[in-house]
């Protein structure tokens, strides 16, 4: 297994980084949350679509798209509820402890990372731009217009709900 390569932290620019993590964060959230949207509506349309193909209706046989029901079965393995549960229900007395430690709690320390927008403060327009450009490997005009023509709107919006984001970090 390849050594994983060692940071060097003399060699990194923390305000080019920052600045990059948080457009980062904001552009993908943007576009997370457009995408919740439309999976949201796919979801809802889906069950109607399974409701009348159920009450036998038909769709347009014209149209590019189809819809069938089909049944299916796969062979899963056993998670660990499922195993707790069978291995309870047929050794009771000896699942006490482990059924016990499930219902038990404890404190696990965590650090946290916390970043964001000052208040009242952003990155300009073509920064963001730049990071779509950068991290996307797309073209400037391509950026340019996700950016302005979608993403944009939704930054806006997200200004208003929450500036800062905070992210578990795993430490050695």
């Amino acid at each position: 297994m390849a050594k994983k390569k060692e940071i060097e932290i003399d060699k990194l620019d923390f305000d080019s980084l920052l600045q990059e993590t948080i457009a980062s964060c904001r552009l993908g959230r943007a576009l997370a949350s457009l995408g919740a949207t439309l999976t949201g509506r796919e979801k809802r349309d889906a069950k109607l679509v399974y409701i009348l193909l159920k009450a036998q209706r038909e769709y347009s046989k014209k149209l590019p798209v189809m819809a069938t029901i089909s049944r299916t079965s796969e062979t899963k393995e056993y998670g660990s509820v499922e195993a707790i549960r069978w291995f309870a229900h047929k050794y009771p007395k000896r699942a006490e402890p482990l059924l016990r430690r499930m219902h038990e709690s404890y404190t696990k320390p965590t650090v946290v990372l916390n970043y964001g927008l000052k208040e009242k403060g952003d990155l300009p327009d073509s920064y963001y731009v730049k990071t779509l450009t950068r991290v996307l490997n797309i073209s400037e005009d391509k950026a340019r217009v996700l950016y302005h023509g979608i993403i944009k709107s939704g930054l806006e919006r997200e200004k208003k709900e929450s500036r800062l984001v905070s992210t578990a970090m795993k430490e050695k």
